[in-house]
């Protein structure tokens, strides 16, 4: 249900109020050859004897935990019994723009979709979520989202703790807000926080040690981990996978879309409680969840509060009792490798929910390709925020390491793979990118915020990554070499057979040059009235063709 800011903001959240803590729920797992989801409208009690509308996959609310391994192929149905549009984005997974799940991929009322895509992405922890045009913070909010959690070898030869439920426990953290009759508003942020669909939860956990996936599902607040003791826990994993080596952190920010892995050792802490706690009172001022007065209200705002509360019983019979001190090697591609560097600029002035925010001046057009890429290229990407509010920015397609924020290294935490990176107001954020799956302007890949309301509110740009030797079977171009790459003028050529016409394209395909060929296999073009950035030479001649990136500076 939809209602207005203004009126959610006065409504007080009685029901929330003086609940027993809850036994946490923990999604079921499901592992198959083929995973068939449902996607459907539910009533469920949150609170005894109040019945609350929700959506849900295969269930009343949030959906089951998928199982993946990589190098398998995922087949995965999506029905839709709403009476509205859905899609499903695999959220983090490395697949081609028409198995993303973007807002192009629409599931009508009645019908299914199948996605099915060679596993690529390294083990780690991802989620799926719905993506409609203009409905996506409604039917995430309303419960769609569900964990989706690769596993490979490199992983498996770790000794990490990893039975599900028991020592490996999946973690979506959410807030809410709801009216006097049950229903949960759609709102920015929320007066009661919820771990899997359960308020004012606990979890019993072994004495050993044990893994904690965390996952931001919240539409727009942030929340800055911790323990109430200030205790220290080690970060093993981002959003893409695995870290190099774990990090020893008392705080770790979660910002909407991201995930992180935590390992956690309670050896010897049998009959002891500890308290997960979310501190609001640290954050900066341009990131929801803080004390801003600017902002929408919620009791939660700008406070610590509890998050989880942990019971620690007897160790399993098999117990993880060490951490390793090493991981996966996960450097980052070198920064010298990248064929552009792409500046993305936010602006706007709002509310967390309320105003108009845009990347480089633009909104979102469902008919509009904002960049091209070239397949298996390298890029750097400035994040820079003009606005006056803190977004979590997310690639879809990708994964990219964070290079810098503020020209400075990110902390050791934030140095593995990631595909959501928050950019506080007033940050500078600079990251490489690999794109490495292609989509075309059919059904291309997104770049957005993922706070939910902007992302509706148009805060959402597209891009397509376009391979330059695709091909019909049969006139598979030959490779050419090209000296010098890098360029600022003339280029040399060498390919091999008689060349009759050369052609430079640049990357959305327009023809910059075409010029007759030297009809001998070697050549030149110059390229000094072209544009800077990536172009694409074409040679043909005696019924052959051959093929070169070229950088022009």
């Amino acid at each position: 249900m939809r209602i207005s800011f203004a009126a959610a903001a006065l409504l007080v959240p009685a029901l929330l109020l003086g609940q027993a803590m809850q036994q946490l729920a923990i999604p079921p797992l499901m592992e198959a050859d083929t995973l068939h989801l449902t996607v459907a409208a539910h009533t469920h009690q949150f609170y005894p004897g109040v019945n609350t509308p929700t959506y849900g996959v295969n269930g009343e609310y949030l959906g089951p935990t998928l199982v993946l391994h990589k190098s398998d192929t995922a087949r995965i149905v999506v029905e839709n019994q709403l009476e509205e549009i859905t899609t499903m984005h695999w959220h983090g997974m490395h697949v081609p723009g028409e198995m993303d799940g973007g807002p192009h991929s629409i599931i009508p009322p009645g019908a299914s979709w199948m996605a099915e895509y060679p596993v690529k992405n390294p083990a780690g922890t991802y989620w799926y979520h719905p993506h409609p045009h203009l409905l996506t913070a409604k039917q995430a909010n309303l419960g769609i989202a569900g964990f989706l959690l690769v596993r490979d070898s490199a992983e498996a030869a770790l000794d990490l703790p990893r039975t599900y439920g028991v020592d490996d426990i999946p973690l979506v953290i959410q807030d809410k807000k709801f009216i006097n009759t049950g229903e949960m508003a759609l709102y920015p942020v929320g007066d009661s926080l919820w771990v899997n669909g359960t308020p004012d939860a606990y979890v019993e956990l072994p004495a050993q040690v044990v893994r904690l996936r965390l996952l931001n599902g919240a539409i727009a607040r942030v929340f800055r981990l911790g323990f109430e003791d200030n205790r220290s826990f080690e970060v093993i994993a981002g959003d893409g996978g695995l870290l190099s080596a774990p990090v020893a952190t008392n705080r770790l920010m979660l910002s909407n879309g991201e995930r992180h892995e935590v390992l956690l050792d309670l050896s010897g802490q049998e009959g002891d409680s500890l308290l997960l706690m979310s501190f609001g009172n640290e954050l900066g001022q341009s990131v929801p969840g803080s004390g801003n007065v600017m902002f929408e209200g919620s009791v939660l705002n700008g406070i610590a509060f509890p998050v989880l509360r942990i019971r620690v019983g007897a160790p399993t019979a098999d117990p993880v009792t060490s951490i390793p001190a090493t991981l996966v090697d996960n450097a980052p591609p070198d920064e010298s490798s990248s064929v552009r560097t792409r500046t993305k600029t936010i602006t706007g002035m709002g509310m967390v929910a309320m105003g108009q925010f845009l990347i480089n001046g633009e909104m979102f057009d469902l008919d509009v390709v904002n960049d091209t890429m070239l397949l298996g290229t390298n890029e750097v990407w400035h994040f820079v925020n003009n606005s006056n509010l803190a977004h979590p920015m997310h690639l879809h397609g990708v994964s990219f390491h964070v290079l810098e924020r503020n020209g400075a290294p990110p902390p050791l935490w934030e140095r593995g793979p990631k595909d959501v990176v928050l950019v506080a107001a007033g940050e500078d954020v600079k990251l490489i990118v690999h794109f490495g799956e292609p989509a075309d302007a059919d059904i291309p890949f997104m770049y957005h915020c993922h706070n939910l309301m902007h992302e509706d509110h148009m805060m959402m740009l597209q891009f397509v990554v376009m391979d330059p030797v695709t091909a019909t079977a049969g006139t598979a171009p030959r490779p050419v070499l090209v000296s010098p790459s890098p360029t600022t003028g003339l280029v040399r050529f060498a390919a091999g057979f008689p060349v009759a016409q050369a052609v430079v394209r640049d990357a959305l395909g327009r023809v910059m040059l075409a010029q007759p060929g030297p009809n001998t296999s070697e050549g030149t073009v110059d390229l000094s009235a072209m544009p800077s950035g990536v172009l694409l030479l074409e040679l043909e001649g005696n019924g052959q063709r051959a093929m070169a990136r070229l950088v022009k500076e």
